[in-house]
């Protein structure tokens, strides 16, 4: 089973880790002030409209490869990146809810991590180095169960990107379409359940 079709099964939607840091909280977010006011759903917002993103441009190129190593382009659909999927992590952490404000410091502690482990090993940044080089940390650390000890707290860190990467991309129309997904189109019209669905259940 290659990369893509694996992370399409990645359950993403009720997907909450403990929150953890790698670093100080008090340098890597900050208190939300409230909600605010509900967006229109009937208007197109920009990043950034709604609250200050956190991403700094060093940030977000990490955040751009580690995507785009997870969900990498193939024959049939574009990287993760190719998408926005980076932007969508970045309003997601930045957005004042508590699952958002839990996952702020993870994420943004995480992406430090990856940077200082890029420089102790290969003496450069994450996004600069490599596919390879890159690849080889992200394996000491994308399998919680297997993970080393020194590597655990980075491994929650990236299962949680794994699975706002995976919520980014898969909600996308090339990611629905990815998945095959046939939802919300209109019918001519509608037969209702097929006769062994109904028999399964018990009502034919």
């Amino acid at each position: 089973m290659d990369r893509r079709t694996a992370i399409k099964w990645v359950m993403v939607a009720g997907a909450q880790l403990p929150s953890f840091l790698l670093a100080d909280p008090k340098s890597a977010v900050a208190s939300p002030s409230g909600y605010g006011k509900d967006p229109d759903l009937l208007k197109a917002y920009s990043a950034g409209q709604l609250w200050p993103l956190t991403l700094t441009d060093a940030q977000t190129r990490t955040t751009q490869v580690l995507c785009d190593l997870i969900i990498p382009a193939d024959a049939q659909s574009p990287a993760a990146s190719a998408v926005g999927v980076p932007t969508f992590i970045d309003e997601w952490i930045s957005a004042p809810y508590p699952n958002c404000v839990r996952d702020r410091p993870v994420i943004v502690s995480g992406l430090a991590w990856l940077d200082t482990e890029a420089r102790r090993r290969f003496a450069g940044e994450f996004a600069t180095l490599p596919p390879e080089q890159a690849r080889r940390i992200c394996d000491d650390i994308c399998d919680i169960s297997r993970a080393q000890k020194p590597f655990a707290t980075p491994a929650q860190f990236f299962a949680r990107f794994r699975d706002l990467t995976a919520l980014g991309y898969y909600t996308t129309p090339v990611g629905l379409k990815d998945l095959r997904y046939v939802g919300n189109e209109p019918l001519a019209s509608f037969e209702g359940p097929p006769p062994a669905v109904l028999r399964q259940v018990g009502l034919a």
